[in-house]
């Protein structure tokens, strides 16, 4: 039945793909498996691994280059590294699942995928393969019994691995101090003072050019994100000890974005603008100095676009901010997951404990030290402060840029301090201490439990629903996106009230009732299961 199911779904797989065609993600870890050479090339397991389009040539490329040789030498089975596309990683992977060459370990981060393998029984359960099998993550699991929680599916079984990050911050709202000081202004505290604040950006020529140029708050999509979690938009929301869908947040964000859209207050072509991710929208406009005030974060793939505007303006300063207060609380933006699950086993995959023996060695301290710092000795010492110091960081920079594909099953918790970002910034160093200012304002002000992000749990552990009730759920919250979208830029012509309606109306067309008991009844069953916004702070990160 099992194998009926996955040819069905396979078919139904190939068969979209054509009609799109045609219309248009030491040794010493082996944990006993002390195999000869012979056993191993035997047990030779397939890994996925994201290609980010970020491997220097000379280094080879993703699927072949020294590290897939140092892992393929040290680990306990030789690995064949599967690309795939950083963007369009499901996609791929469903391709790869209808051909029958999925690889043996999948690494994603995607949730709602994780959801859909489980669905179509498509990924094996790891709880007795851990028993069995395992040492490393065993222990990984006895320290963090989180790990288990944030992988057990409905049938109370573990589908797949995962990493402690510990909980720091992933979006939030910077703005340009230097500018609030120079036109005499506060830190906004309320939604109506951000308006204030906004206008006077817009009116009085901050950047001195003697033009009204200034793009008062950027549209990129962690400002449009950061403008939800201020107003506890963010979709299912506990409420009196029960999960609801809330309609007054949505109506709220909408009509607070339609005020900055009316008002000039944001770039009127942001629905167009073409970018790079997040922040990469505007990051030329912010290294200009033409935005006051934008979505951001305090990770080091923006600290380059820090580093390009004071360049370009010595005199810029920045501040982190706290979110302004609304009618339904102050939040604050959305945190990093603090434990992911990132792995899964195929359940075609011919040497399962193989597998499980990689998933150990993947995540010993030694082999993610390795792979994030190069080879000890040759690329990085100890330093004075017990952390990682480079030899010769601009010759490393070049061997381990593309790395983090390769280390989806270390947690940077067990590296302590050493294992965060800012532990690679030098004090010393003007611009890198004022960026580590920045880091310490976000940490200070996201991680206070009294102000928590709104979201009931991280969007990676939001749980699956039965398939019918799924594609309901994702026609229906597509569609109300567009007809709040339509509100925001329609001017007199389309009421935020009319698009609240609208919006109402399309979710009861999509099963919304149906939709609104399952969360309902699901949130009762496990409440005290689930892994929760409520127990992410346990993993609070020191700065």
């Amino acid at each position: 039945m099992k194998a009926k199911r996955k040819d069905i779904w396979r078919a139904a797989v190939v068969g979209f793909c054509m009609l799109a065609i045609t219309a248009g993600c030491s040794k010493e870890t082996q944990n006993g498996s002390g195999s000869s050479n012979a056993d191993k090339q035997k047990q030779q397991i397939t890994i996925s691994a994201y290609d980010a389009g970020n491997t220097p040539p000379e280094e080879g490329t993703i699927e072949k280059n020294r590290w897939v040789t140092w892992m393929s030498q040290n680990g306990p089975a030789p690995i064949k590294v599967i690309s795939i596309p950083r963007t369009e990683s499901v996609q791929k992977f469903n391709t790869l699942f209808a051909s029958g060459s999925a690889p043996d370990l999948i690494q994603e981060f995607s949730g709602p995928f994780r959801n859909q393998l489980y669905d179509q029984k498509l990924i094996l359960p790891v709880d007795d393969l851990i028993e069995k099998h395992s040492t490393t993550y065993k222990d990984l699991l006895k320290q963090y019994p989180a790990l288990k929680k944030a992988a057990t599916m409905p049938d109370g079984k573990m589908y797949g691995f995962g990493r402690i990050n510990g909980l720091r911050p992933h979006n939030v709202l910077m703005v340009r101090s230097d500018w609030l000081k120079k036109l005499n202004l506060q830190v906004p505290r309320t939604p109506e003072e951000l308006i204030s604040v906004l206008k006077a950006i817009r009116d009085n020529d901050p950047d001195g050019n003697g033009k009204k140029d200034t793009i008062t708050l950027d549209m990129g999509a962690r400002s449009i994100q950061v403008i939800d979690s201020m107003f506890g938009n963010v979709g299912w929301v506990i409420s009196g000890d029960k999960m609801v869908w809330d309609w007054d947040r949505a109506k709220a964000a909408a009509a607070f974005k339609k005020q900055l859209y009316d008002e000039g207050l944001i770039d009127k072509d942001y629905l167009t603008k073409k970018g790079s991710g997040y922040m990469g929208l505007y990051a030329q406009e912010i290294i200009a100095g033409k935005i006051g005030m934008w979505g951001s974060s305090v990770h080091q793939s923006d600290i380059e676009t820090f580093k390009a505007l004071k360049k370009a303006d010595p005199n810029a300063e920045l501040q982190v901010i706290p979110l302004p207060a609304t009618v339904f609380g102050q939040f604050s933006p959305i945190l990093s997951n603090p434990v992911q699950v990132t792995a899964m086993i195929n359940a075609d995959a011919k040497h399962p404990e193989a597998v499980m023996n990689y998933v150990d060695f993947m995540a010993a301290k030694e082999t993610g030290q390795t792979l994030k710092y190069g080879i000890k000795g040759e690329d990085w010492k100890e330093g004075a402060n017990g952390c990682q110091q480079f030899i010769d960081k601009e010759k490393t920079d070049l061997k381990i840029k593309y790395t983090a594909a390769y280390t989806m099953l270390f947690s940077p918790i067990v590296e302590g301090s050493c294992g965060q970002f800012q532990a690679t910034l030098n004090p010393n160093d003007p611009v890198e201490k004022q960026y580590l200012d920045l880091m310490k304002q976000a940490y200070d002000i996201y991680l206070d439990e009294k102000h928590p992000m709104p979201d009931f749990t991280h969007p990676e552990h939001i749980p699956a629903m039965p398939g019918e009730l799924q594609t309901s759920f994702n026609n229906a919250t597509k569609n109300i996106g567009d007809i709040w979208t339509k509100a925001i830029i329609s001017g007199a012509s389309y009421t935020v009230d009319q698009a609240f309606q609208d919006a109402k109306s399309t979710w009861d067309k999509n099963n919304g009732k149906n939709i609104e008991e399952w969360y309902a009844k699901w949130y009762q069953d496990n409440k005290t299961k689930a892994f929760l916004t409520k127990d992410f702070y346990e993993f609070k990160l020191k700065f």
